[in-house]
């Protein structure tokens, strides 16, 4: 596979933004990470996780390695905890946007990074998906939700006080309409495609 130079720049850029994010989304957990068992630790950072994935999906499609189930995992992934962040974030505002800390601060660059973010599910690398490759990723995200809300309750912390209910709506929801918005986008053939990347 022979890149232009701009494409093989553009893919550089986004493997190193997202790398970069990995770093910043593990300092940011740090802490649920160290109070969280390590068997949990996949359910955790969920964020980060994603935007790792991603960057590791750029890299192994660099050489010519790629799986749709996986790319299709990604993009998932990626749309649900950006749009989970989002969500929250704006929910939540009157904590996480209050001018009385400084958290408005670190609230503001979390939500343009995840707009990004929501922005590269969107990418979906692939042309096609089989139905069952569907039922796999919806089962891997209704796990997380189970996880996050239902077992040991590693969803990411919420404002002191917060009622969790909100946040456990918008996460199931969002687990069915964005695997099945994303399912839809490959069949249609409706996604962002990038040289190298998009198959």
């Amino acid at each position: 596979m022979k890149l232009a130079i701009r494409d093989l720049a553009l893919l550089t850029f986004l493997a190193s933004a997202n790398l970069l994010g990995v770093i910043i989304g593990f300092v940011y957990y740090s802490g649920q990470l160290n109070a969280t068992s390590p068997l949990l630790w996949i359910f955790v950072p969920d964020c980060p996780l994603y935007v790792g994935l991603f960057a590791l999906l750029i890299i192994l499609s660099l050489f010519g390695a790629r799986n749709s189930l996986f790319s299709f995992l990604v993009s998932v992934g990626l749309m649900k905890y950006a749009a989970w962040t989002l969500f929250v974030l704006s929910f939540y505002n009157s904590y996480f946007f209050s001018m009385a800390s400084l958290v408005w601060l670190q609230s503001a660059f979390l939500f343009v990074l995840h707009i990004g973010m929501t922005g590269e599910g969107f990418v979906l690398p692939l042309k096609k998906i089989a139905k069952w490759q569907v039922a796999v990723v919806l089962g891997w995200f209704l796990l997380n939700d189970a996880v996050d809300y239902f077992g040991p309750q590693v969803h990411p912390y919420l404002p002191p006080g917060a009622s969790v209910l909100p946040a456990m709506v918008f996460a199931i929801v969002s687990t069915f309409a964005l695997t099945l918005l994303a399912a839809k986008l490959v069949k249609e053939n409706k996604r962002i495609t990038i040289a190298g990347l998009s198959s």
